[in-house]
């Protein structure tokens, strides 16, 4: 493991990876974007149960359902390496977050619920891991941008509980895939945002 990472194809070393956008802008929407998507994750996994009892699955049922999707959070954290080895991390990502979308609307459908759970914990899987890299490659001068990301995505896990809360007593508990879906429509419009602000000499 060298100490420097290698330079890309045709960018000269202390090259800047973001162009027309401050650095701080980058790094602000990409804290945004792992704040985001931790919280649809802790959002899933703490109310999933709820609202398949609530429409009408046993108990039994909304447990095993809650089981698959962090299973398939695992599958998908593994199956992503192969991937990022064809695609780039914008365009994994970019797909996550469209699919993780398309999945919690689906999952407002009584009968689709359990798999749609488990199609979010499949495409919501690569974000974490393929993000960073696409962030060191976006910002190469800020040494501590990962760590920064990381800390500050565990706000989505901390916020996650109370905030959905709050907005569940208000719409009831069946409007929590659309309240997820929302906050996942967000994540693809950072990602969109990020696509467009980090692209390279």
């Amino acid at each position: 493991v060298q100490d420097r990472a290698p330079q890309p194809s045709g960018t000269a070393p202390g090259s800047p990876g973001v162009l027309g956008r401050s650095l701080a802008s980058v790094l602000a929407v990409f804290v945004a974007l792992y704040v985001l998507h931790v919280g649809v994750e802790a959002g899933v996994g703490g109310w999933e149960p709820t609202h398949l009892e609530t429409v009408g699955y046993g108990a039994g049922v909304a447990a095993t359902a809650t089981s698959v999707y962090w299973l398939m959070m695992t599958v998908g954290r593994f199956l992503v390496a192969p991937i990022a080895l064809r695609y780039s991390a914008q365009a994994i990502i970019t797909v996550s977050c469209a699919g993780m979308t398309v999945c919690l609307v689906l999952a407002s459908v009584r009968e689709l619920a359990p798999y749609a759970y488990a199609g979010v914990g499949l495409f919501i899987a690569p974000i974490f891991p393929t993000g960073l890299p696409w962030l060191h490659r976006a910002a190469p001068g800020a040494r501590r941008a990962g760590a920064l990301v990381i800390a500050a995505s565990m706000l989505g896990g901390v916020a996650a509980g109370p905030v959905l809360g709050k907005a569940i007593e208000w719409s009831g508990i069946r409007a929590v895939p659309l309240l997820l879906s929302g906050v996942s429509a967000l994540c693809l419009a950072a990602t969109l945002w990020l696509v467009r602000s980090t692209r390279t000499r």
